[in-house]
């Protein structure tokens, strides 16, 4: 009779002595201690340690930091930092024609003109009621549109940064200048697109449909524009007569927020993304839909795949757009036949895409504080620029483009040397 607690043999294996149960020491594999009942020890008490094996910073918590921030600057590859802000930069852009400027505006309402090859010299652009959102140059450099979130907008002369025309509405969304003529356009969540001539400061006003104003375009004819209301929907306007040429109704559009709009150089095409996870291509001339771009698992309200941005390179004979989402994703789409040529998985999401100068590469800003560079013929990642301990808001390449400024969360805008890092 087998002893206790051992199990019969398995069928088809025998049971019988070998005849040699002498157990030699190099056959031995391991030896385990056991306690007093023949069970081996529990798996935690083997790997408790002893106090001694413990270590502990001298500097405690504040080393600890220390050393986190070292292993971020590490990754820093920045060629300046401009940290006067000391909070969230919502905005930033290079002069259209001046390497050596730069202006910011962020949440301890104030704007800076800044030098980027030498942080010390800058200029405060004060007297604000609350975080300047948006900055942005005229298109031949004259003249500095800035507005805070509590509806203030104010126009400088530049250089000497002289207020040339100031005037106050609702909240502001957007901030754009016409491609050609000194002529200011914003959107407000009043439902309203406003426009200006500068520095006469006549004015024209858009009405929506009661729906914020999310976003807008200046079509490249230069006579009309596009925007994007909070409901889904778009509006195009002729800006001469001020009527409402062509609506695009929710459903039809979008069947939530409408967060971009790029038009195309052949002034024939424009494109919308929204927060359902689409991207639409759009005939600016009939008014009819081209097609629908899919960036997600379909079309839903409040995708994960939410278009945070969309663009068309600045070139008359381009047939690809370029789109980000939320969950991290640049495509390049061919415009034509709607279907992706390249998907890249860039970080935890997109805030911004813009397409380089040259019409190969296209930058694009992410929430977990880099820029990442893709080759739109490849698709492949060829640059990232980092530094940042927070999400990057907002960027601007200069007019040469071989550098490009950042704004972030984390209170600093950043230089990088774009040719040196290719």
């Amino acid at each position: 009779m087998p002893p206790c607690n051992t199990p019969p043999p398995s069928p088809g294996i025998s049971n019988a002595d070998d005849g040699d149960d002498e157990l030699y020491e190099d056959e031995v594999l391991e030896e385990v201690p056991v306690d007093e009942n023949g069970a081996p020890p529990l798996e935690d008490e083997e790997n408790i340690s002893d106090e001694d094996d413990l270590v502990e910073l001298p500097g405690g918590i504040d080393q600890l930091e220390s050393i986190m921030e070292t292993m971020q600057q590490a990754k820093d590859n920045s060629i300046a930092v401009f940290k006067d802000h000391g909070k969230a930069v919502f905005s930033c852009a290079f002069h259209p024609e001046l390497e050596n400027v730069v202006v910011s505006g962020g949440e301890d309402d104030a704007a800076y003109i800044w030098d980027p090859t030498n942080t010390d010299s800058k200029q405060k652009l004060d007297d604000w009621r609350d975080s300047v959102n948006c900055v942005t140059w005229s298109n031949d450099g004259q003249h500095l549109a800035a507005c805070d979130m509590a509806g203030n907008i104010k126009v400088f002369k530049y250089p000497g940064l002289t207020v040339e025309w100031s005037f106050e509405v609702g909240d502001i969304n957007w901030l754009k200048w016409h491609p050609v003529a000194n002529v200011l356009f914003a959107g407000t969540a009043d439902s309203e697109m406003w426009m200006w001539k500068i520095p006469s400061g006549d004015s024209k006003l858009f009405q929506g449909q009661g729906e914020k104003t999310e976003c807008g375009e200046i079509l490249a004819d230069g006579k009309r524009a596009v925007c994007g209301y909070s409901d889904g929907s778009l509006r195009q306007f002729d800006l001469k007569s001020g009527n409402t040429v062509n609506t695009f109704p929710k459903g039809l559009a979008h069947i939530d927020v409408v967060n971009c709009v790029s038009g195309h150089m052949n002034n024939t095409l424009f494109l919308s993304g929204s927060m359902d996870g689409t991207a639409k291509l759009w005939n600016s001339t009939s008014g009819k839909v081209v097609g629908t771009l899919l960036c997600g698992a379909r079309e839903e309200e409040n995708s994960s795949s939410s278009v945070e941005c969309a663009i068309f390179p600045r070139d008359k004979s381009t047939t690809y757009c370029v789109t980000g989402t939320l969950d991290g994703i640049v495509t390049v789409w061919d415009t034509p036949t709607q279907i992706s040529r390249h998907a890249c998985k860039v970080g935890d999401g997109v805030s911004k895409v813009d397409v380089h100068k040259d019409g190969n590469l296209v930058f694009a800003s992410t929430l977990d504080g880099a820029v990442k560079c893709l080759d739109l013929r490849t698709g492949n990642a060829v640059m990232e620029l980092s530094g940042h301990s927070a999400t990057v808001l907002d960027f601007s390449l200069s007019s040469s483009g071989s550098h490009l400024v950042t704004s972030s969360d984390d209170g600093t805008c950043r230089i990088y040397n774009v040719r040196e890092n290719s």
